[in-house]
């Protein structure tokens, strides 16, 4: 329960107050535990596997030259971060820990995707300097 005075902690204690009601006792140990659905602990991981989600999506769809290398990069470093930090905090949390390495995973393949494309294509790349014309000859 939250322990807030505001509005919201007092919708979000209405809220578990009745659900805590009709909650099998099967499942109670799950409820009541200190990283269950009755904390930030459960709710944070459980919305992140979006982000597994959608990176499972890229896997199968985005073509390798659409892969933005600093985002995935970047996203693959953090789910490595955050699964550190979650068996380090108390309550442990493996849930925080699973979504993290799953992240960590998908965005690491995109990232050796969208490099292993780099390096196939660099032969074939074609610079367009628009803005700055080279000349072939000399300005001097």
């Amino acid at each position: 329960m939250s322990k807030g005075t505001g509005p919201l902690s007092k919708l979000y204690n209405i809220i578990i107050g009745t659900v805590d009601k009709f909650v099998p006792t099967a499942v109670q140990p799950l409820w009541q535990s200190p990283a269950g659905p009755r904390t930030v602990f459960f709710w944070a991981p459980f919305f992140k596997w979006t982000l597994v989600l959608a990176g499972l999506s890229d896997t199968l769809n985005r073509p390798a030259a659409n892969i933005s290398l600093n985002q995935c990069a970047t996203l693959a470093l953090t789910g490595l971060i955050w699964a550190r930090y979650s068996v380090v905090i108390t309550p442990r949390n493996y849930n925080l820990v699973a979504v993290n390495m799953a992240v960590f995973v998908i965005q690491g393949y995109l990232v050796a995707k969208h490099l292993r494309w780099r390096s196939e294509n660099s032969r074939n790349a074609v610079f367009n300097h628009s803005n700055y014309p080279i000349k072939s000859e000399d300005d001097w």
